[in-house]
């Protein structure tokens, strides 16, 4: 079972942070959600209180083993909403087990490789190999806002990284590189909305608005000014757009 954080009664929400994060980098969106919701932040294999669970290579393993832990959790029905890699999760399973997932917010993700992201996938295993997954994921951080490691929260979102495990983290880098689901994005069934930073160094905009633009009947937002951690960065537009997502019929 993955390592989780639980909050508040109500629907099920579940928040699925990214690459070398865990969740608690959600933690002002959890209080604000549980004041309504039943929100369960997860972690993924190899990183945070999940490090010790052996990562795939797959992103569709990641979202086997989500709904695995949510069923032990005797969660039946949820919505969620994923981040970066956990985007990439969240769109896999709402494809592979759409009777599961009653909303889906894809936040800073993509269908498949990123070309223009601020390195590639396999630079990033290179990094890993030679500076260590500590300084790796600090070094990653920077990239998710404009201010960079001068950001109030930097330390804080650094921090969520720190207990990764290495090899886990260059198994989930794979997994990243290896998913493309493009021609499946018909499938979705969920009510979407799919969200993101107009200046994303790691998932460009245009890949939120080809999810927009080919799952059915998906809303889009794009934040202005902000980079891939919007939530840290606006989070008070950011909390409001998702809880008005949630909350609606």
């Amino acid at each position: 079972m993955l390592h989780y954080r639980r909050f508040g009664s109500g629907k099920t929400v579940v928040l699925q942070h990214g690459f070398v994060g865990c969740g608690e980098i959600f933690a002002p969106l959890s209080a604000q959600l549980a004041q309504n919701f039943d929100v369960i932040a997860t972690d993924l294999p190899g990183l945070g209180g999940s490090a010790k669970i052996p990562a795939p290579d797959q992103v569709g393993e990641l979202a086997k083993i989500l709904v695995e832990t949510l069923t032990e959790l005797g969660v039946d029905k949820f919505s969620i909403l994923g981040h970066s890699l956990g985007s990439e999760t969240a769109l896999h399973l709402a494809m592979d087990f759409p009777e599961r997932v009653e909303k889906l917010i894809l936040y800073g993700g993509c269908a498949a490789d990123l070309p223009e992201r601020y390195e590639p996938y396999e630079e990033s295993i290179r990094r890993i190999d030679v500076d260590g997954i500590v300084p790796t994921a600090a070094r990653i951080a920077t990239t998710w806002t404009n201010a960079g490691a001068n950001h109030p929260l930097y330390e804080f979102m650094r921090s969520c990284g720190v207990n990764s495990d290495q090899e886990g983290a260059k198994q989930l880098v794979r997994a990243m590189a290896n998913f493309d689901v493009r021609d499946r994005l018909g499938e979705v069934q969920a009510k979407t909305l799919v969200i993101c930073g107009d200046m994303d160094r790691t998932t460009h905009p245009r890949h939120s608005i080809e999810m927009w633009e080919k799952i059915p009947d998906a809303q889009l937002c794009i934040l202005p000014n902000s980079a891939h951690a919007a939530h840290a960065e606006v989070p008070g537009v950011f909390n409001q757009v998702v809880s008005r997502f949630l909350m609606e019929d």
